[in-house]
């Protein structure tokens, strides 16, 4: 079953660029921070974080990933998916389609980090992965929003990905989401 997703979760907010590449979702987690810094202070600390501050991600990859994974340097660059979009200072959109339910997830072939070539992909088989780290003005602070958002390309792949987004969800892909928006916002308002 398909989930349509809100457009924007803050009133002053623009639309999301998220919904851009994939309004529709089967699948979707969306965890948020306020923090007591400016958004440039908020978004500057997104931009810089290394994975060196994320030691729980890093351990959580390398185990997901049997090992060949390590993710080191700049958070963003070290991330295992492309960027898609980006509105500086607001809203960086990445995204990968795979077959993220085998061992070794498969690529989809297409080219990584194009969003065009991302939003028409429909063969069947697949998941349409996007995330998405926002800013937004939140009174005199700023709120910090990680989004989600998965869409299978058939019933198929909807069937197989159900049993891994519960095994990533309890084994923590939470955690790291969580330990992004702490990173980060524990690194803006120091800056602040």
């Amino acid at each position: 079953m398909k989930h349509p997703t809100p457009a924007a979760s803050h009133a002053s907010a623009r639309p999301a660029l998220l919904d851009r590449v994939l309004p529709e979702a089967d699948f979707r987690s969306r965890y948020t921070r306020r923090v007591k810094a400016e958004p440039a202070a908020v978004w500057d600390a997104l931009m810089t974080l290394t994975a060196e501050e994320l030691p729980v991600s890093r351990r959580l990859m390398a185990l997901r990933s049997g090992g060949r994974t390590r993710l080191s340097g700049p958070l963003l660059e070290a991330f295992p998916a492309r960027t898609l979009l980006r509105d500086e200072g607001t809203e960086l959109v990445k995204g990968k389609i795979a077959k993220f339910w085998r061992l070794r997830p498969e690529g989809a072939p297409v080219e990584p980090g194009d969003p065009g070539a991302f939003t028409a992909f429909t063969e069947p088989g697949w998941a349409k992965a996007a995330l998405s780290l926002r800013v937004v003005p939140d009174g005199p602070g700023s709120l910090l929003a990680f989004e989600t958002r998965v869409h299978c390309t058939d019933a198929f792949a909807r069937r197989v990905f159900a049993p891994y987004w519960l095994l990533i969800r309890a084994g923590g892909a939470g955690f790291i989401r969580l330990e992004i928006l702490g990173a980060a916002a524990r690194r803006a308002e120091r800056s602040s």
